[in-house]
Order: structure tokens, then sequence, then C-alpha cells
């Protein structure tokens, strides 16, 4: 079922601290689209001259779902004709963030002051006029971080915007990074960088097969057969995942972690981190 409001192109303008945008007023017209098993099933109902407030819309769906939370909220295109502050007031906090294509740098700068801390965010750099997520982004104590260049284009990451890092789970997607930042990387860590990472993903767009032994030069470690499976479970996801093989390294504090070099589209490199509350028995 989607309840979709403000879908008048046309309506809802008014003057706010921001300028000209468009208002979180009661919304004229409510459709409620009904999805049925089949695209021929799918029914519409739509209420007209609507008079409740989107306060009243969203506290009613929230006690009717037994679900007081918000778990995320998706800006994307034309986010940003809305009132920032309107929105903050209306729905407050929520789990996560996602911030795509809302076609203005400085809406995405105030999503971020209102919104920020979340426990999960998913940015990329073109939601930043040079391109470059913020250091103090990087070092939010984020549950989950998921910075996807997608379509936009490779793009490069440095080994101390890496660092900066504080998630517990963190997707790093199409970037350039090479093989021997990656290498380093794994060295801090093992000396006790991004203490509070359970785990790291990269897809590469410029290492390959041929990179794992300059990822894994100068470090001590114990390749793990390709057969063995080990469940870890990360503390922001309720779904624990199988580990089949790796490279085992261990930080100087005992904690251990498994590389993992995965074929997809383009390379990735993976790291799990073994600590007590994601390992699950087999």
């Amino acid at each position: 079922m989607n309840i979709d409001f403000y879908e008048e192109s046309n309506l809802y303008w008014g003057i706010g601290a921001h300028g000209r945008k468009k208002k979180l007023t009661a919304p004229q017209t409510v459709n409620v689209y009904e999805n049925g098993p089949k695209i021929s099933d799918d029914t519409v109902a739509t209420w007209e001259n609507n008079t409740r407030t989107m306060q009243y819309w969203l506290k009613h769906l929230q006690d009717i779902f037994h679900y007081p939370k918000i778990d995320f909220i998706w800006f994307t295109a034309d986010s940003s004709q809305f009132d920032i502050d309107d929105i903050t007031e209306v729905f407050g906090s929520a789990n996560q963030v996602w911030i795509s294509d809302t076609g203005c740098y400085a809406f995405n700068q105030m999503i971020l002051q209102n919104f920020l801390p979340v426990e999960k965010i998913i940015i990329k750099p073109a939601n930043f006029q040079n391109a470059k997520i913020p250091g103090k982004i990087l070092m939010q104590n984020f549950d989950f971080l998921d910075i996807d260049n997608g379509l936009e284009g490779p793009t490069s990451i440095t080994l101390d915007e890496l660092l900066l890092i504080n998630s517990k789970k963190s997707y790093i997607g199409f970037f350039r990074i090479s093989a021997k930042q990656i290498n380093k990387f794994i060295k801090l860590w093992q000396r006790g960088s991004n203490s509070r990472m359970e785990y790291l993903g990269i897809d590469c767009t410029n290492v390959n097969e041929d990179d794992n032994e300059v990822i894994m030069e100068g470090i001590s470690h114990q390749v793990i057969p390709a057969d063995q499976r080990r469940r870890f479970k990360p503390a922001e996801c309720g779904i624990p995942e199988v580990i089949e093989g790796g490279i085992d390294v261990s930080r100087r504090d005992g904690v251990k972690a498994t590389i993992l070099f995965r074929g997809r589209q383009f390379p990735a490199v993976e790291m799990v981190v073994w600590f007590d509350h994601c390992v699950m028995e087999s």
C-alpha cells in the first residue's frame, strides 16, 4: 500500500525562513494505492478537499499499524522545493536518512543539520558541491554508513578518508582506491584505528584479483579454507551472514578480522571484525 500526499505541483507554496518553499499545510488530496496480486487488481482511493494536517495523518497511520517509529526518510527529486523546517516539525527524527538527488546542495546541508545524529545514513559525493563527503560526516558514530557513488561515475576515496570513518558498518560503492592504500588501512587497523568498525565493504573500480597479494603484503595472516563457513552478525543488522573462507588477520588487542575478496561487476574487498557480539555459533 502506498499513500501519496502533496502531488499537486502548483499548490502549497508559501514564504518561510528559507524563502519561497512548499509548506506542509493540510494536503488537499490524499491518494491511497493498494497493490493486488496482479496489476489489474490494483485499486486507488482518493480523498479530496482534505482538511486534516500532515501531523494528523502521520499519527493516524502510526496508531493504525502500532508503529510509532519512522524507519527512514528519503529525500529525492524535488525535495528541495519543501520547507526543511516544516519537514523537521512534522516528522521529527528518523532511524535512517537517505539523501538522493534533491537538486540543491544547500538543502542537503540543511537536511544534515536538522536530522543528524541518526543511526543510518545513505549519501553520495554528488550531494556536496565539491563532490567530497565532509570529514565531520565520516566521523559520526553511525551504525551504518552507505556512500554509494552509483551511476555518477567512479571517484577516489583516500586512505585518510577511510581512517576518519567511525561507523560500525560501512559500504563504499564504486570508488577508486589503490591496493597499497587498502594494505596500509589494514595495517593501521591492526594498530588500533577504526576501533568501532564491524564491517567495511568497498567496491573498487581499479583493483583486480591480481592485487590480492599487494593488499596482504607484510601482513601476518591465516588463509581459511573456502569450505569453512562462519556466521557473522553485525550489531546494526538482525540477519546473520555466512562467511565462507577468507583471510584472517588480528589486531594488537587480539580481535580478529576476516578479509574477503569478491568477484562482482567491480572487484570488492570486504572486512568483517569478529567482536564477541558479532560471532554466532555455526
